[in-house]
Parts: structure tokens; C-alpha cells; sequence
């Protein structure tokens, strides 16, 4: 075997089973990218509405932090437009078969947050399941870990809010027990 045939077979093995370069377009339109432009432009549009109804707190710049969410909103339509011309064109790269069962999980988990949420188990309980679900969709299938990472992340993050930057999160038995123990 030649130097470059080696340096060549060594580099492949290198390479992840799904380590490629950046792959052409397909050059066929792409529906699901149309869609996604078509929901960005939704979210813009949200994000203006609601911006619509924010109190005008104008000083001497003429403009205050009202702005923010016309100039991330107009950002969002700029991607949109982006994404309608690479999927009008077909410049999106062939994507991988959608992977349902992730899916399911994860939107499960949203939902099962939201209810504990408005259960009143409070933000950790429910951002502790969020992180097991979420992590199950993502293919870790050890429950106990995941609880257990969970916990930890959704404590550490409920005491960066509450008491950090004072802001107010869901609460339930765990988080009036913190406050007691911390006030």
C-alpha cells in the first residue's frame, strides 16, 4: 500500500459512522422546509402580536427595550424567507427518516409538565420529569439516571431564578420547602 493509500484508509477510520461533509442539495422541492418557513413566519407574526400590546417606555434613545421583540421577530422573518428559497430551490441535504418514537416522547413530556405544572407540583418536579422524557427521546433508557440528573438540573436552575436573578417559578411541596429553609 502506497503513503497515500494508507493516509487515505486512515482517515476513514477517523470518521463517525455519520461524519460527511456537508452534502449537496437534493435539487428536489423540499415540502417540510416550505412548512417550517411557513411556521416561522407564524412565530413572527406571534411574536409581533404580542409585542403590539407592550407599554411605550420611550427616552432620550427615542426607543426602549420594547424594540427587542420586533428586531428578533424581524429576524425569524428573515430566516423564513431564507428557508423558503433553499426549499423552493431544493438546497436542503436529503434528511434522515423522522424518528416518530422520539418524538412521542418528547412531546410527551412537554405535555406531562404542563399538567404537573398546573397540578401544582411545582417547577422541579416538573421540569425533573421534562428532562427524563426528554432524555428517553434521545435515546438514554436508564430512568433512575435520568431522574436523578434531573433533579439536580431543575434544583440548580430553580435556585439560579428564584434566588438569583428573583424570579418567580411554580411552586410546589419542594420549592415552599427550600423557601423555608432558605429565607
Amino acid at each position: 500500500m502506497s503513503g497515500d493509500q494508507q493516509n487515505k484508509a486512515a482517515e476513514e477510520e477517523l470518521r463517525l459512522p455519520f461524519d460527511d461533509d456537508a452534502g449537496a442539495g437534493t435539487g428536489k422541492r423540499d415540502a417540510a422546509g416550505l412548512a417550517i418557513a411557513v411556521g416561522l413566519f407564524v412565530l413572527a407574526a406571534v411574536i409581533v402580536n404580542d409585542a403590539s400590546g407592550y407599554a411605550i417606555r420611550r427616552s432620550y434613545a427615542r426607543f426602549g427595550p420594547e424594540i427587542v421583540p420586533y428586531v428578533v421577530a424581524s429576524g425569524i422573518a428573515v430566516l423564513a424567507v431564507i428557508t423558503v428559497f433553499m426549499a423552493w430551490r431544493g438546497q436542503f441535504e436529503a434528511r434522515d427518516r423522522m424518528n416518530w418514537g422520539g418524538f412521542t416522547w418528547l412531546t410527551g413530556g412537554i405535555v406531562v409538565e404542563i399538567a404537573m405544572l398546573y397540578g401544582g407540583t411545582g417547577f422541579i418536579a416538573g421540569s425533573t420529569v421534562l428532562f427524563a422524557f426528554a432524555a428517553r427521546a434521545f435515546g438514554q433508557a436508564t430512568w433512575l439516571v435520568n431522574i436523578a440528573i434531573g433533579v439536580v438540573l431543575s434544583t440548580a436552575l430553580f435556585l439560579l431564578f428564584r434566588y438569583g436573578l428573583g424570579l418567580s417559578l411554580p411552586n410546589g411541596p419542594v420549592e415552599r420547602a427550600i423557601d423555608l429553609l432558605l429565607r
